[in-house]
């Protein structure tokens, strides 16, 4: 089996509090210039958040650095146990939940952790010294972060390996 992960929760802001409460607090809504760049999901609420500090925050992922510690996700892991332990070094330095299943030698496993974390995991998991399964198993996050609007925030180019999952090449370091 290849591993799979999935993320199970990702982080929500009730926009009917905070925002009200910031223009009485602010003299400003720090969803103006999300508003303004017409960004969705996630990216719209790091640019909401980086605006609570700074009303001239360029919007979008790169712009919103300093709340990549504010924001949780959990994710979902499936693999063979021999999979999991590099999985779990990967993580390691985040909470996690691990269960046996009730098919003969697979684990699941919830892993907690601030979006820098799985930034850090991410590109880990997804270079040419991982096993096959690892770089599956982060493969699979990574585009699961990818479809949140969130594939500039690893600075990573995307490199197919010979296995035919592939690597990330980061490029900020």
């Amino acid at each position: 089996m290849n591993p799979v992960a999935i993320i199970i929760t990702k982080p929500d802001l009730d926009k009917n509090i905070f925002l009200p409460l910031c223009r009485e607090m602010l003299g400003y809504s720090p969803a103006r210039k999300a508003d303004g760049a017409n960004l969705k999901e996630i990216p719209h609420l790091m640019t909401i958040l980086a605006g609570f500090r700074n009303e001239n925050v360029p919007p979008g992922v790169r712009g919103a650095t300093d709340v990549y510690d504010l924001l949780h996700f959990c994710c979902l892991f499936a693999s063979d146990e021999r999979d999991m332990i590099p999985i779990l070094e990967i993580t390691s330095g985040m909470p996690f939940a691990l269960a046996e299943t009730v098919v003969r030698g697979i684990q699941a496993i919830i892993v907690s952790g601030s979006l820098r974390q799985w930034r850090r995991a991410i590109l880990r998991g997804c270079r040419a010294d991982q096993t096959t399964q690892t770089r599956c198993a982060f493969d699979s996050l990574y585009t699961a972060f990818g479809n949140l609007g969130l594939t500039e925030l690893f600075g990573a180019s995307k490199k197919q390996a010979p296995d035919h999952t592939f690597l990330l090449i980061d490029e900020r370091k």
